[in-house]
């Protein structure tokens, strides 16, 4: 096994900023909660950043709490990482006595489950706990400043992904993007929009306003309409023989449930014929399994498959892939692991047709090695587009 030398075993940047998410961007030391990020007088584009994601076990030898016994992807990972104010990332290294790699584990397990019952409880302590995504590359909270019939605003708070110059990046480069990346989403609307022209960011005195042109809401259509396919058993969910000895199908309002696992199992890059196409609950899962924001991922994901429409130019069609989901309500994953590669999540949806519609389902989840394969085989298919 390979081991670190002088080389750092540095965290990511998604690592970095999972790491601050779960500690509500507030320092992890017991007794200082200190708020870590906000933004700064420079530029609409800046922001004050006085936390540190601190190595729990060194990033390499001769620093305090180094282990050699673990290796360069065990001391880069989250696992090992806590988020601290600049004056305790200082304070923990000068003290390897007082603290232990033990020490440090529970003031961080004891944080998370702090940040997490705020969240539950709708403290005034809990960060902002509403999301929304620009694109594939931001997601932040925020509150809804103004929706009207072509533009939605926000007020933004606390980045998990990206940046204001992600957003910049995302403005500057609207005509370029690809279609299906121009989308905003938001879980305390439960829908999402096309974002129809480039986007607007303002800094004020009270932070940063996003205002994005908005396209007409994507028809939906009848859940009774939704079509066919295979049917598959609930137990193994694999094919069946019907009464007649063929393999059974399942259509309409018996489709549905069935419909929803297919869309939520495809995984972004899994399928030959659509790489850009599927879900991003892999990545969410690994960055936030545990912490009050994971349900709140999921459920933007969900959002953009019943919201955005996707062009299938292999079948000619666009569409919705929820094509009769109106409304995202809610998202609880129930495990904080996969079964059998089996993840269950309740969800609550509204649906054309039918209503309000509750149920939990098993969400195909990979495993890290698959993921590898996925990732290989999309970067393959980029390189022949």
């Amino acid at each position: 096994m390979k081991r670190a030398n002088s080389k750092r075993d540095d965290f990511s940047r998604p690592v970095i900023r999972a790491l601050a998410a779960r500690a509500g961007w507030r320092c992890s030391f017991e007794g200082c909660t200190k708020l870590t990020i906000g933004p700064s007088e420079e530029g609409p584009d800046k922001i004050t950043n006085i936390g540190l994601a601190a190595h729990i076990c060194a990033a390499s030898p001769n620093f305090r709490r180094y282990d050699p016994n673990t290796s360069p992807e065990q001391r880069s990972d989250i696992s090992n990482g806590i988020w601290l104010c600049s004056d305790h990332a200082t304070l923990i290294d000068r003290d390897e006595v007082t603290y232990t790699e033990a020490a440090l584990r529970n003031m961080k397990l004891l944080h998370e489950a702090n940040c997490a019952r705020a969240v539950r409880l709708g403290s005034s302590a809990a960060p902002v706990t509403s999301l929304v995504a620009l694109g594939p590359a931001v997601i932040v909270t925020a509150t809804i400043a103004g929706i009207e019939s072509d533009a939605w605003t926000f007020r933004l708070s606390h980045f998990l992904a990206g940046d204001p110059h992600e957003i910049a990046t995302f403005i500057g480069g609207f005509s370029s993007a690809q279609p299906y990346d121009k989308y905003v989403l938001c879980n305390e609307l439960g829908d999402g929009r096309v974002v129809a022209q480039a986007p607007s960011l303002i800094k004020d005195a009270d932070g940063y306003l996003l205002c994005c042109p908005v396209a007409p809401i994507s028809p939906r259509i009848d859940v009774r309409k939704i079509g066919s396919g295979f049917a598959t058993s609930e137990e193994k969910n694999d094919l069946f023989l019907d009464a007649k000895g063929s393999i059974a199908r399942v259509s309409g309002l018996d489709y549905f449930p069935q419909r929803v696992q297919e869309v939520l199992s495809m995984q972004r890059g899994e399928s030959p014929f659509h790489p850009i196409f599927g879900m991003r609950f892999f990545e969410y899962f690994h960055g936030y399994s545990g912490s009050p924001w994971l349900d709140l991922l999921f459920q933007l994901d969900i959002i953009r498959q019943a919201s955005i429409p996707y062009d299938d130019t292999r079948m000619g069609r666009h569409y919705t892939p929820l094509q009769c989901v109106t409304r995202v309500s809610n998202v609880e994953v129930l495990s904080d692991k996969p079964i059998a590669n089996r993840l269950p999540v309740r969800l609550r949806l509204d649906v054309n047709g039918l209503g309000t519609w509750e149920r939990e389902i098993r969400v195909y989840m990979p495993t890290g090695e698959q993921m590898v394969e996925i990732a290989n085989r999309f970067r393959f298919l980029s390189d022949q587009r």
